[in-house]
């Protein structure tokens, strides 16, 4: 009884130090490692404001840096060049030319051996023994009066090519606006598999614990430890596969963006592509109205039917009007000068009268052209209301499945619930538990993977009818 006391004197002492003690190191430490904490906090925080990326802003960046689209854009300006190009030809030509010569004498001993014949300036100037000066000034305008419609037609010619660039950079920029939305989701996805594969981990050391702890009591056999440290492992390593998915996601993300693969990026879990209501008759009817591709053909196919009247009428006459003026003055020096001026004005016709019938061949090869156009433009149709159905039916199986697997998930935790109260009260198998999480885990990837596929479907519809997300 005596040493009981003692103890516990000895006891209370012992705890009383280690009370005091922590009161009285408490406050330093508590205030340094809240601190330390606040300031990590913080510039996580930070840092992930400054690197978090939206969907619409990888489009914008894409778009801003994308190569193909900096070719499309100065090909519309080269169009349009054409068409000055071409406007040009119905306009005054003027020219001015001008010439100036100078001849210095010789040796004039020959000359003089002609005699008086030698001393004429016009002939030491033939022989070259005499300095010469000459120059010519001519202006010449001309104006086409009729070329057979030619250069109206051109003018047109150039104009569709402007729109036909013009659409070819919107198909360019959808393909674009394409391709970083799959590139987004698709690291989205990875991102997914992520937090999935750490939820699954976590399930399995818990279940390791757990199987230790009823093999340490003697209620279990050293196989379910066994078993759970492999599933352990396995979940393991299907985390580290999905963080390298995730790391080379986010790399093809950044060059679709056109930066550098290593710029670190947030990503928003809760994008979304905004839904088009649509039923199946409209939206075919858009894609072959609004489809960047058809156009391009209808465009083509215009040009082409210009094509066809520009070749039928080359064989019509070109009248043109012009007038020059000439001036010119030849001068030997300390001599005579010779000044000429002249004024002519006048109209010129050309008129092909026959050409041994290549006309007539280019009108056929033009109207064989016409006929190719049509027949793609035929083709193509087929193609964008085949694009336009599966892109719906994509999207109503993605929303289907969704709905599957959130059931699906709700039906693989209650199995999982269930296995584990069962387990911890010694009823059932820890085979059971494993099976349950599994099936967790594949219920969870099937919901991200759907999600996934509704969101890149809607994107597909986007492209199929021709809008932009």
């Amino acid at each position: 009884m005596k040493w009981s006391i003692q103890n516990k004197h000895l006891l209370l002492s012992l705890l009383s130090c280690c009370i005091l003690s922590s009161f009285i190191n408490k406050p330093v430490f508590a205030v340094d490692n809240n601190t330390n904490k606040i300031n990590l906090n913080n510039n996580v925080k930070t840092q992930a404001e400054n690197n978090f990326l939206t969907l619409y802003q990888a489009i914008d960046i894409s778009v801003k840096n994308s190569y193909a689209l900096q070719t499309a854009s100065e090909k519309i300006k080269l169009a349009e060049f054409v068409v000055t190009e071409n406007a040009a030809q119905g306009l005054p030509q003027l020219n001015i030319t001008t010439t100036y010569g100078r001849q210095d004498p010789v040796d004039a001993s020959s000359s003089s051996a002609l005699g008086s014949l030698g001393s004429s300036p016009q002939f030491a100037a033939l022989l070259g023994t005499a300095r010469v000066n000459s120059f010519s000034n001519k202006i010449s305008l001309t104006q086409v009066l009729f070329a057979g419609f030619r250069v109206v037609d051109g003018i047109k010619l150039a104009g569709i090519n402007v729109k036909l660039n013009e659409e070819s950079y919107r198909q360019s920029r959808q393909d674009v606006i394409r391709d970083v939305s799959n590139a987004y989701y698709n690291a989205l996805k990875c991102l997914k598999f992520v937090d999935v594969n750490k939820e699954t981990l976590r399930q399995c050391e818990l279940h390791l614990d757990q199987a230790k702890k009823f093999y340490n009591s003697g209620t279990s056999i050293k196989l379910d430890v066994t078993l759970a440290e492999n599933q352990l492992i396995n979940a393991q390593m299907e985390l580290s596969k999905s963080l390298n998915l995730l790391e080379k996601s986010k790399m093809a993300l950044n060059l679709y963006m056109g930066r550098s693969i290593d710029t670190p990026i947030v990503l928003n879990s809760a994008a979304e592509v905004t839904q088009i209501n649509y039923n199946e008759q409209k939206a075919v009817e858009d894609g072959l109205l609004n489809r960047s591709e058809i156009r391009q053909l209808q465009y083509k196919k215009d040009m082409d039917e210009i094509a066809i009247t520009i070749q039928g009428r080359s064989s019509w006459p070109t009248i043109a009007a012009s007038t020059s003026y000439n001036i010119s003055d030849t001068s030997v020096v300390n001599s005579n000068s010779n000044n000429t001026q002249n004024l002519s004005y006048g109209v010129n016709m050309n008129w092909p009268l026959f050409d041994g019938l290549a006309t007539h061949a280019k009108v056929q090869k033009a109207e064989n052209t016409l006929v190719q156009d049509q027949i793609s433009i035929d083709q193509l149709r087929q193609s964008i209301v085949l694009d336009v159905k599966q892109s719906l039916l994509d999207i109503q199986e993605a929303k289907e499945r969704i709905i599957l697997a959130k059931k699906g998930i709700e039906v693989a935790n209650e199995s999982l619930r269930i296995a584990e109260t069962r387990y911890n009260n010694g009823v059932g198998t820890s085979t059971d538990v494993r099976d349950a999480q599994t099936t967790v885990n594949k219920a969870d990837l099937n919901l991200v993977t759907a999600e996934f596929d509704l969101n890149v479907s809607r994107v597909k519809l986007y492209r199929a009818v021709g809008l932009d997300i």
